[in-house]
Parts: structure tokens; sequence; C-alpha cells
């Protein structure tokens, strides 16, 4: 699982803002990353530079983001959108906030219910650059 760690180490080093969330219910995967890069560049385009990652526990998945201070506001607003189009079921804000040390200590915790499915994409996120 090198490319977890990279996204974990890439969460850690970038922006000051980070904001993770729970999503239940049902989740479609494929339309979360391209519905929120659609809406930041119409309503957000102050937010830049962030970087997101996600993962599937047993009964749901967990979505983190970090980057400038405009960030927070976007992903709860995106969030919202998500449950009215039918991009997930729930969307709970487990942490949001600006302490890197409180953000890492949740994710990981997160981290403890990764639950990979067979066949199935089990994690992503932003692209990440040459090792």
């Amino acid at each position: 699982m090198p490319t977890i760690k990279r996204h974990i180490e890439t969460l850690q080093k970038e922006g000051f803002h980070s904001v993770v969330y729970e999503l239940k219910g049902r989740i479609d995967l494929k339309r979360l990353g391209r519905h929120f890069n659609m809406m930041l560049k119409r309503r957000h385009p102050d937010v830049t530079n962030y970087h997101f990652f996600w993962f599937r526990t047993k009964e749901s998945v967990i979505v983190s983001y970090v980057g400038n201070m405009f960030l927070v506001d976007a992903v709860e607003d995106f969030m919202n959108k998500a449950i009215q189009i039918g991009i997930a079921g729930t969307a709970d804000e487990v942490f949001s906030g600006r302490d890197k040390g409180l953000f890492m200590g949740k994710l990981k915790q997160c981290l403890t219910h990764f639950s990979p499915k067979p066949s199935t994409r089990s994690y992503g996120g932003s692209q990440l650059g040459p090792i």
C-alpha cells in the first residue's frame, strides 16, 4: 500500500486547513472527485492547491481534504450538494480545522477501519506526482 502512504504524507505536508467527512448510504465514487472539481471551478475559484484522499471502511467512505482557508467552506458546500444530487446518502463532518496534529490523529483513527473490497477500488484521491 505505498500509494496510501504517499497520500497520507501529502496530506500531512500540504495546506493549513483540513476537513474529514464520513459518507454513508449509496456513494457514487466516480462522481465524487469530478463534481468537486467542477464545483470548485464554478463557485470557489479561490480554492487552490488542495489534496484529497478517500478510502472505504466496512460501512462508509472516509474523505479527507487539505488546502487553503477557503477549502473548508467549499467542502461543506459540496457535501450539502452531494447529498442533494445523490453522490452520497449522508455526509457527516468528522474533523474540520487548522491543527495538523489533530487532523492526522483523526485520519489515522479512521484508517484503522480501512476495509478493502475485492475487485473494486478501495481508496483513491488527488493525482500524486512522480516518486
